[in-house]
């Protein structure tokens, strides 16, 4: 069985986006014992509705999830639900579209506001905060492996000020690092790149390789390069590999849980993609600026010429 579909670093982008900018439901932000309060509902009565068990077996809590200090708030609670046993248990085959429809109608039909983010593979749900008369958003996320979207999906622990950034700017520079690394010229048209290769990161799947061209129908060069969808391979969705990766062997999951941490690593002078440094640095700032969200100060200060 094949699952479709996938979110790749301009997906994540928007993603945080969204979250940052509104609701996919009717709802409004919560204080912390509020998203707790919000999740243990959804755990005692949304996840049997879909054929869970609950936290630590086939769903998984993840990014800001207690992990802010009591004054701050969350837009919604973040919540990876494996898509294998979800199919499994109700019958259906390993397909997003499949999947996203059934949990919305099933939702839909016990009297839940939902919307399915489809680009996203989740389905949003309006959950009454215990104890008001407001709602909280729930993001229900298909995953096909819990230990991978907590990886990717890691956010720093504010409580213990792990970190200044939120777990954007970690995950678009480990992308970068990732992406820059791995990227191969395949063939060349008149001096100039027609196919490439590169490692991509896929949030809900893992690290494939991929093959994209610039050749246009014209028999002509384009500045958009396409999917070469044939040349697809699945390289590894393990985090410790991940790292391995973009690290090396004596680097773990563990050490790189913050912006800081990774770019630490990419400044040190054993770093083993050194000689690509500045590529991943300008695939950051790219990656970042896209995000709307301001410059980490440590990347001004190392290269005011890049982040202007």
């Amino acid at each position: 069985m094949k699952l479709k579909g996938f979110k790749t670093l301009e997906q994540f982008i928007n993603e945080s986006k969204l979250n940052e900018g509104g609701n996919a439901v009717s709802a409004r932000p919560m204080n912390q014992e509020e998203t707790k309060a919000v999740y243990d509902y959804t755990q005692k009565n949304i996840f049997p509705l879909l054929g869970l068990d609950g936290e630590g077996i086939d769903a998984a809590v993840i990014g800001s999830y207690g992990k802010k200090p009591p004054e701050m708030t969350s837009g919604d609670v973040d919540v990876a639900i494996s898509a294998d046993v979800v199919a499994a248990k109700n019958g259906l085959p390993l397909d997003n579209k499949d999947l996203l429809t059934f949990v919305d109608k099933t939702l839909k039909a016990k009297g839940y506001e939902t919307s399915v983010g489809w680009g996203f593979n989740q389905v949003s749900v309006s959950v009454q905060i215990p104890g008001t008369k407001d709602f909280g958003q729930v993001d229900l996320m298909l995953s096909t492996n819990l230990d991978w979207s907590k990886f990717m999906y890691h956010s720093p622990d504010f409580t213990k000020a792990e970190s200044k950034y939120k777990g954007l700017y970690r995950n678009i520079l480990l992308m970068s690092v990732i992406s820059e690394s791995s990227s191969k010229v395949e063939k060349e048209f008149e001096g100039e790149t027609e196919e490439y290769s590169a490692y991509v990161v896929r949030l809900d799947k893992g690290i494939f390789k991929v093959r994209k061209s610039f050749m246009g129908k014209s028999g002509k060069l384009v500045k958009t390069a396409k999917l070469l969808k044939e040349y697809d391979k699945f390289i590894t969705n393990t985090p410790e590999e991940v790292v391995k990766l973009a690290f090396g062997e004596n680097v773990v999951p563990g050490d790189i849980g913050t912006f800081e941490s990774i770019w630490a690593k990419v400044m040190a002078k054993d770093f083993i993609h050194k000689e690509l440094r500045e590529k991943i640095i300008k695939k950051f700032h790219s990656g970042l600026s896209k995000s709307g969200f301001p410059f980490p100060t440590e990347a001004v200060e190392a290269y005011p010429n890049i982040f202007k």
